[in-house]
């Protein structure tokens, strides 16, 4: 979760998406009535947040270069360098895009005792939110997950800097948490310690 400043925890759900454009109108209308009865269920506020990110194909193009290197038929070989060209262009010009769908919660809290007691609370509405929108539809299934921390930080990274945020990846072992506290605080300052990078 993220804990803001003005005593707020966040918590972001990834939600996936079902295509209304190829439904019969009968279809069209059980989807929008499921989405008006999970609003009516809500009894605090979330904000809903679309992404366009674009589609990841580094994997993609590792199993190519590995089938690449596995096979032996020069024709098929050369099929798969072309494959292999064609997915790097895409994924350096950046052309296919996906939109990510978030659900973002918050709780408030007045002081470290409540913010306990807040951070139960959160994961209860966390929990309820997710059964929600999985019960939402009854012939398209909807699927809902918790982002982790290194999600949270790609996704706060997107929203502050989008650009940079499709080209580079923040790495675990060089980067601190976002919020500093005292705790955070120290631990950074001993991990620093530990790797000679900086001087106390």
């Amino acid at each position: 979760m993220i804990e803001t400043k003005d005593q707020r925890l966040i918590k972001v759900l990834a939600v996936t998406a079902v295509n209304t454009h190829l439904m019969s109108y009968a279809e069209e209308r059980e989807v929008l009535e499921g989405y008006e009865s999970f609003l009516k269920t809500l009894d605090k506020p979330i904000q809903i947040a679309r992404v366009a990110e674009p589609v990841d194909l580094k994997d993609y193009i590792f199993q190519l270069r590995r089938r690449y290197r596995e096979q032996q038929n020069p024709y098929k070989r050369k099929m798969l360098k072309s494959y292999i060209e064609y997915a790097k262009q895409l994924q350096e010009d950046r052309e296919m895009i996906r939109r990510n769908r978030y659900v973002v919660i918050d709780e408030k809290f007045t002081n470290a005792a409540d913010k306990e007691k807040a951070i139960e609370r959160l994961k209860m509405r966390t929990n309820d939110l997710k059964l929600g929108i999985e019960e939402m539809l009854y012939q398209q299934k909807l699927e809902a997950y918790e982002l982790s921390n290194n999600e949270l930080k790609k996704y706060l990274h997107m929203f502050f800097d989008y650009e940079n945020a499709q080209i580079y990846e923040i790495g675990d072992t060089k980067h601190y948490p976002y919020q500093i506290g005292p705790k955070n605080l120290i631990e950074a300052a001993e991990q620093l310690k530990k790797k000679n990078e900086f001087l106390f």
